[in-house]
């Protein structure tokens, strides 16, 4: 959303003008509206920590909203904001601990257990009211993000008439709502009068029938996907027939949904031969924002229990049952609490006739995250998610079965990416033998580098490493670098169109804690025809330049650094620095031959792009020829305001970016702020024909 000097907005977007040199072409930006979350039934919203990284800055949503309210009522807010969406459209929103780490942290583009697909945040961003990034696949884990201006005049209204106290400031549950929609995939409505509407008028609350029409167009309306029969009274029953396996458990585990305000679901068992009680829960914590009321009858009628659940932050419910007649039938009644904001949502009907000393505790997971304090978080994961990440449990004990390219596991590439351009596995090392390998394929359209991340998870996090191979076992050339959090990136220069590559995951030679979780991805390079190139020149091996990039609002960028020459012996570093504060915000580095991509959040203001050649060994020499790529990718149009102090009449639009390749008076700095990083650290250059299985196990595959 941006602080708009105008009554009306111009939707042209994405042109970068230069200043003493030519301007770009108009082109239309990297952020992508109407595209579907892969998974629209399981998205889930979380709130990281104070402190989080958000690029250069750090979140503070609660320092900020704290003094505007209660935190369970701006929290309650933002939640609500969602549900207003899923409870027209088919989709699902469940709130989920948030283990704090970095905002773009490399991770699953969506159900990843670390935090949720909406995470929500603030900092200061100059010029605009909140920003928002719809799903696409180049944004990561960004997508969905949530990121509020913390500079801003906020206030929570008691009710959707409420003008500000003070006259002034703005209604925060409309601004939520506003860029929830965003985060959905809905573009901004030059039109006055809608949710999602450019320009920020007055509070509102509910969505319009424009809204509706298009958030529907596209995840369609809301469905049951669950009953196939209605099931709205006890006559209509669903039956709950255990199968084999559930009766040698002793228990079943259906999915439900209520789909309006309106709705219940009847379900019938019989009591087994030889059980007299009976455990009932509804689990919706994690899986939706529901808040539900369960009862069990008997077959006549009469009441056995019933419990509300407490709130929306803890919306598990459960009955527990004795004195029940074997071979009687029985009734549960699922419905959402009738004063409640969330009467809309899926959730899961576990019926246990087990000991109840043996079941899991109902209390939702610590949603509140504490301070971010340095390092990735650990807090517990939903009880419906996978615990075992943030534990010391493992997520399989496999061992042995994948560990050779002949028996590498198949991965199949990610919903919402381009086919065969992204793959992400969760899996475990179980033991310091074991060895896990994965086969993946390149696309047809893959040009530059296969990009791999390995991220250690649990509360002790195990020594890994992870290699690339072909499918005889044989290393190809790579370039791996360790991040301070242990983070492995992995670069393949020149990646093939349709060749198939394995990758390799297994314990760190010295490992100290050899088993433990892991999450990796892969990603290949593909064209990325929306970007401007910023520049494109060479430069001898030692030598840098400086040019000037201006953010003219707060938003985040992609940047792809391609380092032309074709030796792996060169390399181009970027640095991009803070003209303020001369603060350096971020590097990205490549070798020769290779494509790297970063995102980074760049508040309004004027950055410095310095680019520097490096040379492997002395007797490297020539020019080292670069291309740097850029584009915007957040999304921040949106309700604005109207400046009182801005001459009448409208304001040009103003680009959002401007680039200056030699700018006058920007001398290039005596050294730059913070380490010379070198892009060969840590980066082994692995032999073409060194056999990996000869290495590793004395045999061919």
């Amino acid at each position: 959303m941006s602080f708009s000097r105008r009554s009306g907005k111009s939707r042209r977007k994405g042109v970068a003008a230069f200043s003493g040199v030519e301007a770009l072409e108009i082109r239309s930006l990297l952020t992508t509206y109407g595209l579907p979350w892969s998974d629209p039934r399981s998205l889930s919203i979380s709130f990281p920590g104070d402190g989080t990284p958000i690029g250069g800055d750090a979140n503070d949503i609660r320092q900020t909203l704290d003094a505007v309210t209660t935190r369970t009522r701006w929290q309650t807010a933002t939640l609500q904001a969602f549900q207003t969406w899923a409870e027209v459209a088919n989709i699902n929103v469940g709130l989920v601990a948030d283990r704090s780490d970095a905002f773009g942290s490399a991770g699953h583009a969506s159900n990843d257990p670390r935090f949720g697909e909406f995470r929500i945040g603030a900092f200061s961003q100059p010029g605009v009211l909140a920003n928002a990034v719809p799903f696409q696949p180049v944004a990561g884990t960004w997508s969905g993000d949530v990121l509020l201006n913390s500079d801003v005049s906020w206030y929570l209204g008691n009710s959707a008439t409420q003008q500000a106290p003070s006259g002034s400031g703005y209604e925060l549950r409309t601004v939520l709502l506003h860029e929830a929609g965003n985060s959905l995939g809905l573009e901004d409505r030059e039109e006055a009068g809608f949710v999602m509407s450019a320009q920020y008028a007055s509070p509102r609350w509910s969505l319009t029938s424009g809204d509706i029409s298009a958030i529907r167009a596209i995840y369609g309306a809301r469905q049951d996907i669950y009953e196939s029969v209605p099931n709205e009274s006890a006559a209509a029953a669903t039956p709950i027939v255990l199968t084999a396996a559930e009766s040698v458990a002793g228990r079943a585990v259906r999915n439900g949904s209520l789909n309006t305000a309106a709705d219940r679901d009847f379900y019938s068992f019989v009591m087994p031969a030889g059980k007299t009680s009976a455990s009932v829960t509804v689990w919706a914590s994690g899986i939706s924002l529901l808040e539900s009321r369960l009862t069990v009858r008997k077959s006549e009628g009469g009441v056995l229990g019933s419990d509300a659940v407490a709130s929306v932050f803890q919306n598990n419910g459960r009955v527990q049952l004795t004195g029940l007649t074997p071979g009687a039938t029985y009734f549960i009644s699922v419905d959402s609490l009738q004063e409640s904001s969330f009467r809309v949502g899926d959730y899961r009907l576990d019926l246990d006739y087990r000991d109840p000393a043996q079941l899991s505790p109902i209390g939702s997971a610590n949603y509140d995250s504490a301070a971010y304090s340095g390092r990735q978080r650990l807090q517990n994961a939903d009880n419906v998610a996978l615990p075992q990440l943030f534990s010391a449990g493992l997520v399989d004990t496999e061992v042995g079965q994948n560990d050779r390219p002949l028996t590498a596991t198949a991965l199949q590439s990610t919903l919402g990416f381009i086919s065969q351009s992204r793959y992400e596995a969760m899996g475990a090392i179980a033991t310091a033998v074991d060895r896990d390998l994965y086969r993946i394929v390149a696309p047809a359209g893959a040009i530059g580098s296969l990009n791999i991340t390995l991220t250690a998870l649990g509360t002790v996090r195990p020594d890994l490493t992870v290699v690339v191979m072909n499918q005889a076992g044989d290393r190809l050339p790579s370039q791996l670098k360790v991040g301070s959090d242990g983070q492995q990136s992995l670069v393949v220069p020149n990646a093939v169109p349709g060749q198939t590559y394995v990758v390799g995951v297994w314990q760190r030679a010295g490992a100290v804690q050899s088993t433990g979780n892991y999450l990796v991805t892969a990603d290949f390079s593909t064209a990325a025809a929306q970007m401007s190139v910023l520049t494109e020149r060479s430069l001898a091996i030692g030598t840098a330049d400086v040019d000037l990039l201006s953010s003219s609002k707060s938003q985040l960028f992609r940047f792809d650094l391609t380092t032309l020459s074709a030796s792996v012996s060169k390399a181009i570093l970027i640095s991009i620095i803070d003209v303020r504060t001369q603060q350096l915000v971020r590097t990205i580095s490549a070798t020769g031959g290779v494509t790297s991509s970063a995102f980074v959040w760049l508040p309004v203001g004027d950055y410095q792009v310095v680019a520097k050649a490096y040379g492997q060994g002395s007797t490297v020499t020539g020019p080292v020829s670069y291309r740097l790529l850029a584009d915007v990718v957040s999304d921040d149009d949106g309700p604005g305001y109207t400046d009182p102090t801005a001459p009448p009449g409208p304001a040009p639009d103003p680009p959002p970016y401007t680039y200056n390749e030699d700018p006058s008076g920007d001398p290039l700095p005596p050294t730059l702020p913070g380490p010379d990083e070198d892009p060969f650290y840590q980066m082994p250059f692995w032999d073409l024909v060194d056999d990996f299985f000869d290495d590793l196990f004395g045999s061919g595959t």
